[in-house]
């Protein structure tokens, strides 16, 4: 049987409803927003109100350029058990949309932020398989010449894989300079994304974490201590956020928070966290800039804002059936 499934009905019901209607009733719309990852199967029907000329990159297509805005094609990311489809399962919970009239027989979702304006950007290698710094940095770099107010990325790469590139502090501190950076919100996984466990070297060197411009997010472990033990004494800044149960991925779809065990499934991981965060930002702008004559909020507005719809973090310790948001920012 087909499934329908709602982000924003579930950030609705988040205890003590901290999301303000406001936010939600926006769906994000006038917000120009990148999600940067391992691309989007955009034949999806949640996803096709994606597939636009001009929203789509791919940073190792031919010809690829970040000044000239080309490489657009192709952004699709295979889809099947073994990669669980990580770029098509988060645009999906970021931006997913429930076409009209539904198909009867297709899973379909509808995502946080459906309507807000979403660039799909596809920062791997031609394989699709490996995620450098440097693609990074030119998906950051693209995101700027196409004057994107929100980049969201699920990837994080260990800053010792940097003399393997080669890329230099020189590089970053550049990317990171451009006005059209500084002016973007820019939300990142704390978390190398090849640690054995959420929490492993959750404190060590990876990018783009740590660097200033950036929130750093991450999503609730098996035990608060361990935030306490591993975070809070590095005086970290960062968003958390926890839902129970798995996300499984069916047909290329997003089916969250069910505890059923099987082959398509996946445990929630920090960039689901970073998606939803990244997502209650977009709405965040929305309704800011509905309400201040399209201005942007400074970081030092912005983000006490978001941190307005979390509960401190000394609040977190105890068991929440439904999703949860903390913060230490």
């Amino acid at each position: 049987m087909a499934t329908q499934f709602d982000w924003s009905k579930t950030i609705a019901e988040l205890p003590g409803n901290p999301v303000p209607k406001e936010w939600t009733d926006s769906k994000g719309k006038g917000v120009k927003t990148a999600f940067i990852d391992t691309g989007a199967n955009l034949g999806l029907n949640s996803l096709r109100h994606l597939n636009v000329g001009g929203r789509k990159f791919f940073v190792s297509a031919p010809g690829f350029s970040v000044d000239k805005l080309t490489g657009q094609d192709p952004v699709g990311e295979a889809f099947g058990v073994a990669g669980h489809g990580h770029g098509t399962l988060y645009t999906s919970l970021l931006a997913g949309k429930i076409p009209q009239p539904s198909p009867a027989d297709k899973d379909v979702v509808s995502g946080i932020a459906p309507d807000a304006e979403v660039y799909v950007i596809k920062a791997t290698d031609a394989s699709g398989e490996l995620t450098t710094i440097r693609q990074l940095l030119n998906a950051l770099e693209l995101c700027a010449n196409l004057g994107i107010e929100i980049a969201i990325t699920g990837q994080c790469i260990a800053r010792a894989e940097m003399e393997f590139e080669p890329v230099t502090d020189a590089d970053i501190d550049r990317v990171f300079a451009l006005p059209g950076v500084q002016k973007m919100f820019i939300f990142a996984p704390l978390k190398n994304r090849e640690a054995a466990s959420f929490w492993t070297d959750i404190v060590a060197a990876n990018f783009p974490s740590h660097r200033p411009e950036v929130f750093n997010v991450v999503c609730i472990p098996g035990t608060f201590e361990q935030v306490f033990e591993l975070i809070q004494q590095q005086n970290i800044p960062f968003l958390l956020a926890g839902f129970n149960g798995e996300v499984l991925t069916k047909n290329g779809n997003a089916i969250p928070l069910t505890e059923t065990e099987s082959e398509e499934s996946i445990h929630f991981r920090n960039s689901a966290a970073t998606v939803i965060m990244g997502a209650l930002a977009v709405l965040a702008l929305s309704v800011f800039k509905q309400n201040n004559a399209g201005a942007l909020p400074s970081r030092e507005v912005f983000g006490p804002l978001l941190g307005s719809v979390c509960r401190p973090l000394e609040d977190a310790f105890g068991e929440f059936i439904k999703p949860a948001l903390f913060r230490n920012l």
